[in-house]
């Protein structure tokens, strides 16, 4: 048996290597038949063929090569990885869209970009060569000669990056220090706030995690060219912080482009040291309040009588906020931009050259708010103002009766500078108030968010039914509109899909509702759909004339009555969007989901297989012929 078993096994070594042989020559004789092919082609064929091989090794190694040696040659820069560290906490809410990070960048300035924050009273941005704003007519528009934000200062080669938290309101600057093992960083923090539209805020934190003491400087500039400025100290005994001392800078300011002036007041908590020295493995915090108040314009030679009175109501205003908790400061801020927020839209990412999409958007919307007073939350509204302003946001007839903003290119641009953002929010308003939404943009900062989404539908309030009037071929995008205010506990919820098969449908729901409400196409032809917490799907269609492709209302009788009102000649579902249109926005060009590298590759081969053909067409054809052969040239 034992021995069986061996001569088995040396049998089957013996097949396997038997086998392995013959792979071996059929491989060297399959190696050597190529490279006889190869020396039998022409010298012009060679060169091609290598040049494809390297071509295709070129386009699936290169890459790879590349980021290798790129990696390579990086060196970790320690102050980089502890900036990168403290930008975590950030990135989730990147991804959303929510927050904008700007980082060092020694190559471009177009990185930059405005940490801003407004409440529609005074508005103010970190990294600002420019200092404070104030409101003049629809917007954040007159600059002050006073620079409120107050500037860190390390010694050595310092990295920082701002952030704009546009869904709390809140501007971000961090400044680090580091080396191998440790990381010394500076947090500024930055607010107006949304329910004290008097008070800017702004809080420091110092962390030093070395060995050895740092010293950090506080720079306050203040008021600086302000020509009538008066100066006042004052000491507060406060019940919790103490004794708190601040300065109180007051005069006229004569209004941009205009004979009248304004009386001013600010009143600042003042740094005690321009030094601050911060001991080994310890941390620093400070909070900075400052309040003003200023007049309406007034003639020249009247503005100084009402200074005093601003005086009084800055002081009040900064001595209430020293009694308040700096945590409670904050959450009652961040607390109203969550509710502006309660409203929205959302567009899917386009990636065609120059497209409009949600980042910008997102930003655009927060700088109008930004520069809209919220009366609704203002600590001084009175319960009678506040059911007035609430009738208004729950019945908004006549808004918006216009074109859809997002194909206005003056409405979108990304702002700079403190100026520009003002242009860009006055050029909002003048476009909502003349196209029906004046009561809405009086109601403060939630009536102008929900005209602004009105006006991306564009959705057209009537008195008795809501209706989008956009042409189906502008559908051609996601479109998501989140909570419409539609009567007093109704909000309405409408999105656009484009389906696989590049056709767009309407889909409706109730976030919630106090009574029935219901829903139809374009035409109305078909019986009302009665709408739900459940998204209902409407076609969209095509009519002739072209009218809108939704209807929603409350009223059942009027929405049947409306197919003998709307006289639609001919109606039908819309065709689907051409391919290129939806290829565009989708990869960015024409082609459909293949690279471009892919057509670029199409089109050398075409090329190749053209000079192939010329080649075999001249030796066919020319290459005995006399007066052919007679040219000093040959491929």
């Amino acid at each position: 048996m034992r021995y069986g078993l061996t001569y088995m096994c040396r049998h089957l070594v013996y097949r396997l290597t038997l086998q392995f042989s013959k792979r071996e020559m059929g491989l060297q004789t399959a190696i050597q038949n190529g490279a006889s092919s190869f020396n039998s082609m022409s010298r012009s064929r060679k060169i091609i063929l290598i040049a494809l091989l390297g071509l295709g090794l070129l386009y699936f190694l290169g890459p790879y090569i590349f980021r290798m040696r790129s990696s390579s040659s990086i060196q970790t820069d320690p102050a980089e990885e502890c900036l990168a560290q403290n930008l975590l906490e950030f990135q989730a809410r990147v991804g959303n869209l929510d927050t904008f990070i700007s980082a060092d960048s020694e190559d471009t300035q177009t990185s930059k970009q405005l940490a801003y924050v407004g409440n529609g009273n005074i508005a103010a941005a970190l990294g600002s060569d420019n200092g404070l704003y104030i409101r003049i007519y629809r917007a954040l528009s007159q600059p002050l000669k006073y620079w409120p934000v107050i500037q860190t200062h390390l010694p050595g080669r310092v990295k920082e990056a701002s952030v704009l938290d546009v869904r709390s309101g809140l501007a971000h600057k961090i400044q680090v220090k580091g080396t191998s093992t440790e990381c010394v960083t500076i947090s500024t923090q930055l607010y107006a706030h949304r329910s004290r539209p008097a008070l800017l805020v702004q809080d420091i934190l110092i962390h030093n995690p070395r060995t050895s003491p740092v010293t950090v400087e506080l720079d306050q500039i203040g008021a600086s060219g302000w020509d009538d400025v008066l100066v006042q100290q004052v000491s507060f005994a406060s019940r919790s912080s103490g004794t708190v001392t601040y300065k109180v800078f007051s005069g006229t300011v004569a209004v941009t482009n205009s004979n009248t002036k304004i009386a001013v007041a600010v009143a600042a908590i003042t740094v005690s040291s321009k030094e601050v020295r911060v001991e080994a493995a310890s941390t620093k915090r400070f909070h900075f309040l400052t309040a003003v108040h200023y007049s309406r314009p007034f003639p020249s030679q009247d503005a100084h009588k009402y200074v005093p009175d601003c005086i009084e109501q800055a002081k009040g205003e900064l001595e209430k906020g020293i009694e308040i908790d700096e945590n409670v400061l904050k959450q009652e801020h961040t607390k109203v931009w969550g509710q502006l927020w309660f409203s929205g839209f959302s567009i899917s990412t386009s990636l065609a050259a120059g497209a409009l999409n949600g980042d910008r958007i997102n930003k655009t919307l927060y700088y109008v708010l930004s520069n809209s007073p919220a009366p609704l939350h203002n600590v001084l509204t009175t319960a009678e103002e506040r059911l007035k302003i609430e009738k208004i946001l729950h019945f908004p007839d006549s808004c918006y009766e216009g074109h859809s903003t997002l194909v206005s290119g003056t409405l979108w641009i990304d702002p700079e500078d403190e100026a520009q953002v003002a242009r860009v929010v006055t050029t909002w308003m003048i476009t909502l108030e003349k196209q029906g939404c004046v009561h809405m943009v009086q109601a403060g900062a939630e009536g102008i968010l929900q005209a602004m989404i009105l006006s991306l539908g564009p959705l057209h309030f009537h008195k008795q039914h809501l209706e989008m009037t956009s042409h189906p071929r502008d559908l051609h995008r996601d479109l998501h509109f989140r909570r419409i205010n539609y009567g007093n506990n109704t909000h309405v919820n409408i999105s656009v899909v484009v389906g696989d098969d590049n056709k767009a449908t309407l889909f409706v729901a109730l976030d919630r509702n106090d009574k029935p409400y219901y829903g139809c196409d374009a035409g109305c032809l078909d019986p009302p759909i009665q709408l739900s917490k459940e998204q209902h799907q409407f076609p969209v269609k095509l009519t002739d004339p072209v009218t809108s492709v939704l209807y929603i209302t409350s009223d059942k009788q009027h929405m049947e009555e409306l197919k003998h009102a709307i006289h639609v000649k001919e109606i039908i579902e819309a065709p689907a969007h051409e391919h290129h249109v939806i290829a565009l926005h989708k990869h960015g060009h024409h082609f459909g989901g293949l690279p471009t590298i892919f057509w670029v590759s199409i089109a050398f081969l075409i090329l190749v297989f053209h000079l192939f053909l010329f080649k075999l067409i001249y030796n066919e054809y020319c290459q005995g012929n006399e007066k052919f052969t007679r040219s000093h040239y040959n491929l």
